[in-house]
């Protein structure tokens, strides 16, 4: 590979993978923020009237000025800077992703989490940081030559089917929505620290790769989530390469699930260690990377994930035209399920329910109140038992003619004498 443009294109597609990405020794002069606010866009006007713009436009929708929490006030031009830049450096476009990306962080409480990492959490304390680092790893290490930081994702080492029944789908998008925060705000700090608008030096490595990231259920589930919340984190890579690539149909699948459109031109594709070592060492000094991308061993954690815990689980095989029943008695207040249950493959109905003696039932889950209306991934929950009972779970096939399927599933009474001082069950549980 000669660094020159690549293009892969089939007869209906046609997806520009980036050009030669040399280290660029003049980036932090050329991003400085009173730079880029004074310059002179393709647009005609300068950095500053294209963020007074967004702000005037903001302020017509009621969402200007900024909530005092949103960010410190040294960060806000830069974020500002960022959607402008982003956004083809449209002021109105960039002001209405702006207001999505308001509205996205109040409907998920995003400053709650901003005020847990500003309080001192580290990655290692995310959310089910341990199981879906196994399946999706994430590593930051050191900086470029331009004090940019490292950001690697062994892409190869991805396992969306695997990721889909080590955690919940909502468990992966609260440990993304983490990942990308923590991002912003360590790149928002730098910025305001050295003054440069400054982005993270990105590192897919494909190293791994197979059939099995093709899989239309689980990849197309997790780029859904993917999608949803990097189009809230706007213009935070540098560049992108993309090393140890296969076969540039695997090439073009792949970053179509994990590269937000806007940064495809950032690209660049390499191919195995001789092809990019150059090009890492002349990003930035060895020491700075993962020893993983020289043919060193694995993070730690990764070398053997060690005994899947979901194959300690009961397996229940439901035929077609089917119900599998199982039922767990509940002695009173005090006692709280935790429930989980995994398809093997395809997807099942699930109904969960508690059945006590002269009170009404109680709905657990029910597969028919969320998105796929069927579970095809891992669900899992908890509910605490205000009285004497059982609970039901139901797997229902009948609406298959001809597959049975196979459904993991793990239910576990936890004793919890403080519960049995209540008169029942705290309102919100799971």
């Amino acid at each position: 590979f000669r660094y020159a443009r690549l293009t892969c294109c089939s007869a209906t597609n046609r997806v520009s993978v980036g050009q030669r990405m040399a280290f660029n020794p003049k980036r932090n002069q050329e991003c400085k923020i009173d730079l880029l606010l004074s310059k002179v866009w393709e647009s005609g006007i300068t950095g500053q009237q294209a963020i007074d713009k967004m702000k005037d436009i903001l302020k017509g929708k009621g969402k200007f000025p900024l909530a005092e929490d949103f960010a410190p006030p040294e960060w806000v031009d830069a974020i500002f800077l960022r959607f402008f830049i982003g956004f083809k450096k449209n002021p109105a476009a960039a002001a209405e992703a702006f207001s999505d990306m308001l509205d996205w962080r109040a409907k998920n409480n995003i400053q709650a989490i901003r005020a847990q990492l500003l309080a001192g959490m580290t990655p290692e304390q995310f959310p089910r940081y341990e199981q879906i680092r196994r399946y999706y790893p994430l590593i930051t290490t050191g900086e470029d030559k331009n004090g940019c930081p490292i950001m690697i994702t062994l892409t190869g080492l991805v396992d969306p089917a695997k990721l889909l029944k080590s955690a919940t789908l909502d468990e992966i998008r609260l440990y993304i929505i983490y990942v990308m925060e923590h991002k912003l705000m360590k790149l928002s700090e730098m910025t305001a620290k050295s003054g440069v608008l400054m982005r993270a030096l990105e590192i897919h490595d494909l190293k791994g790769l197979g059939m099995h990231h093709l899989a239309t259920g689980p990849i197309g589930i997790l780029r859904k989530v993917v999608q949803e919340v990097s189009a809230n984190y706007v213009e935070l890579a540098d560049k992108v390469l993309l090393i140890n690539c296969p076969f540039a149909t695997v090439i073009r699948t792949v970053l179509n699930q994990v590269i937000p459109a806007r940064s495809i031109h950032k690209l660049a594709v390499m191919g195995g260690l001789q092809d990019y070592v150059d090009r890492l060492l002349e990003h930035a000094d060895k020491d700075q990377y993962h020893p993983v991308l020289f043919g060193g061993p694995l993070p730690e954690g990764l070398e053997d994930t060690g005994e899947d815990d979901m194959g300690t689980w009961s397996a229940a095989t439901v035929p077609p035209r089917d119900k599998k029943v199982v039922e767990v008695g509940l002695g009173g207040p005090g006692q709280t399920v935790c429930w989980s249950l995994c398809p093997e493959a395809l997807d099942i109905n699930a109904h969960i329910a508690f059945y006590s003696p002269g009170n009404p039932d109680t709905v657990v889950f029910d597969s028919a109140t969320i998105a796929e209306k069927r579970v095809s991934s891992l669900q899992r929950g908890s509910f605490v038992c205000g009285g004497a009972g059982t609970l039901v779970m139901t797997l229902d096939n009948t609406y298959s003619y001809l597959k049975s399927k196979v459904v993991r599933y793990h239910l576990e009474v936890v004793d919890n004498p403080e519960m049995s001082k209540n008169d029942g069950p705290p309102p919100g549980d799971d």
